[in-house]
């Protein structure tokens, strides 16, 4: 009988331990790497679409669900005192990304342009 119950149990770890964080999505999330020095209040997908709050230095957003999600978009970032504007330029934005996890890494050049990065996670 302990050997019935024990083989149960362990199938049953075993089940829910393969699940992956992927494995109920929807549709594209997307994530925000601040790859920067500089907090960033708001950073903000295409004009009036999603909103990612509070991405620190160095770190990350949460994923958030797109209905539609490219793998470059226009982004708008802001700081404490200045806004910085992404237009990917309309060869590289591509077709609609699939259902997956994804991250659009942000940083600065010399400049203070905006260096755009997708990565599939």
């Amino acid at each position: 009988m302990k050997k019935i119950l024990l083989s149960v149990l362990l199938i049953a770890l075993i089940t829910f331990a393969c699940t992956d964080r992927d494995d109920k999505l929807l549709g594209a999330s997307i994530r925000i790497n601040n790859k920067s020095s500089i907090d960033f209040t708001t950073v903000q997908v295409r004009v009036d679409t999603l909103l990612f709050e509070n991405v620190p230095a160095a770190g990350f957003s949460n994923y958030l669900p797109f209905e539609t999600a490219y793998a470059a978009d226009t982004i708008t970032i802001e700081t404490d005192s200045i806004q910085f504007r992404f237009v990917p330029a309309d060869s590289i934005i591509g077709e609609p990304l699939p259902i997956g996890l994804y991250t659009y890494e942000l940083s600065f050049d010399d400049k203070g342009e905006i260096i755009f990065n997708f990565r599939v996670d």
